[in-house]
């Protein structure tokens, strides 16, 4: 029964979207009082459009770096996950392979290494040999 789960990265994202909204409103209050301090026309439009630079300006490299998590960790991740599943269910010739130099490939290929042990002892049960 699989239930509607959420990503680690979408609930990250979300936390640093919030997190930038705030700061860029932030940003925006302090442009306005300063602005209207200092006697400028138009200080509220000012303070709206600086608000609204710094929040593009912020969300670019937070979808940039969103992706490139995306890529190199969360994909591995689910790969292992899909791994473990297809094994749990008794599924010993489902390979893995993950490309990399991590931690998270060197988990990959202990859990690929553990497979073809587990495949080795099961065929030679099923032969006798053992």
């Amino acid at each position: 029964m699989e239930q509607n789960k959420k990503s680690v990265l979408t609930v990250i994202s979300l936390i640093v979207l919030g997190g930038s909204v705030i700061g860029s409103l932030f940003v925006g209050i302090l442009v306005y009082f300063l602005l209207s301090s200092s006697g400028v026309s138009d200080a509220l439009l000012k303070a709206v459009v600086s608000t609204v630079i710094i929040q593009i300006a912020f969300l670019i490299p937070v979808f940039l770096i969103r992706t490139m998590v995306d890529k190199y960790i969360v994909s591995k991740i689910k790969d292992v996950s899909k791994a473990l599943q297809e094994v749990s269910t008794g599924n010993l010739d489902y390979e893995i392979k993950v490309e990399g130099n991590d931690e998270l490939t060197e988990l990959a290929e202990s859990f690929e290494r553990m497979r073809i042990s587990m495949k080795t002892i099961m065929d030679k049960l099923e032969e006798g040999e053992i």
